[in-house]
């Protein structure tokens, strides 16, 4: 696991440190994740950026928490259209140029019926990529590609 600086969204690259830990395999089922209080001195965050990190990776599958033991990973499981999929494709079409600064992105609804997901997965692959930096939400209107400054 790496750390570094932690610009607005750093619970969701906290997440997605943890979940490349458990993807890659260096955190296998049945292991215990790091404390609330490590995580935080090694990412420099306060405990509720941490704790939002972890129930992420808890709304995903990839973690349970076990009062009084902690957080233990519970595997990874690879489905079809997971929204890191579905994130990772919208990703490259900005990146090739399919979609341009400023352009709209699918809506929750087309993404449901173009992936056959549930809008919380529809709505997760969104996430990741305003989280990352590449999209912005204009309220009433739709997601659109960032402008770069």
């Amino acid at each position: 696991m790496s750390s570094g600086s932690t610009p607005w969204g750093a619970y969701a690259q906290i997440a997605d440190a943890l979940r490349g830990c458990i993807v890659t395999g260096e955190l296998v089922a049945g292991a215990l994740l790091p404390s609330e209080a490590a995580l935080c001195q090694e990412f420099s965050v306060a405990r509720n950026t941490v704790r939002r990190a972890l129930g992420l990776l808890e709304a995903e599958g990839l973690i349970q928490t076990f009062p009084g033991k902690g957080r233990v990973v519970c595997g990874y499981v690879t489905t079809p259209y997971t929204y890191l999929r579905i994130a990772a494709e919208l990703r490259q079409q900005i990146e090739n140029g399919e979609l341009s600064c400023g352009d709209a992105l699918p809506s929750e609804a087309a993404l449901m019926s173009q992936y056959g997901v549930a809008r919380g997965t529809a709505r997760q692959a969104l996430a990741h990529l305003e989280a990352a930096g590449l999209i912005e939400v204009q309220h009433g209107k739709g997601r659109f590609v960032r402008r770069r400054p």
